[in-house]
C-alpha cells in the first residue's frame, strides 16, 4: 500500500495499492529433462528411432519455452546417428547405418546442443549415452554387457589379463 501526501498540506493524504510483478530473466540454460541412456540393437536399420528426448529450463514461464535441438559441430558428420528436431520441444535420435557390433564399440556418446528461445538465448550441450545390445526378433535388448571373446590363440581376454598379471608379479 502506498500513502502519498502533500508536504505543504499533510492533511491531504491519498491511499492506493500497487501490484509489482517481478519478471524472470533468462539466466538458466536448457538441459535434458532427465539423464538419458538408451540402447541400439546390433541389427538396427538406418532411420530406426532409438530415443525421443526433451528438455527443461528453470526459467519462467515453465510452459512457454521453445527449445531447438541439434548435434554439436563435432558430432554432426558422424556416420552412426542423426537427430531430428520435432519442433515441439522434443527431438528424435535415429540410426544412420546398418548394424552395430559390440565387439567394435559397445558404447557411443552423442553430444546434443540445446538452445532456448529466451533473450538472450542460452544453450548447453548434453550427452546421450547409447549402448549397443544384442536384441531378440522384436527389438528387445537381451544382452548389453561386454562379453569375453575367444581370441584366435584360444584364450579369452580375461585369461590373457590373468597371465599378464602373473608375469608382471614375477618381475
Amino acid at each position: 500500500m502506498i500513502l502519498p501526501y502533500d508536504r505543504k498540506n499533510p492533511a491531504q493524504i491519498g491511499r492506493g495499492y500497487v501490484a509489482i510483478t517481478i519478471l524472470d530473466i533468462n539466466d538458466n540454460a536448457p538441459e535434458f529433462a532427465m539423464e538419458y541412456e538408451t540402447t541400439v540393437c546390433e541389427n538396427a536399420q538406418p532411420g530406426q528411432i532409438i530415443q525421443k528426448i526433451s528438455a527443461i529450463d528453470k526459467d519462467d514461464p515453465p510452459n512457454g519455452h521453445q527449445f531447438y535441438f541439434s548435434l554439436t559441430a563435432e558430432a554432426a558428420n558422424n556416420h552412426n546417428f542423426t537427430l531430428q528436431d520435432n519442433k515441439d520441444n522434443t527431438a528424435t535420435v535415429l540410426t544412420r547405418r546398418n548394424g552395430f557390433r559390440r565387439q567394435e564399440q559397445s558404447v557411443f556418446y552423442l553430444p546434443i546442443f540445446i538452445v532456448d528461445s529466451g533473450s538472450p538465448s542460452l544453450s548447453s550441450t548434453n550427452t546421450l549415452t547409447i549402448r549397443v545390445c544384442d536384441c531378440d526378433a522384436d527389438g528387445i535388448a537381451q544382452t548389453c554387457n561386454a562379453e569375453a571373446y575367444i581370441l584366435p590363440a584360444g584364450l579369452s581376454t580375461g585369461a590373457l589379463i590373468a597371465i599378464l598379471a602373473c608375469v608382471l608379479t614375477l618381475l
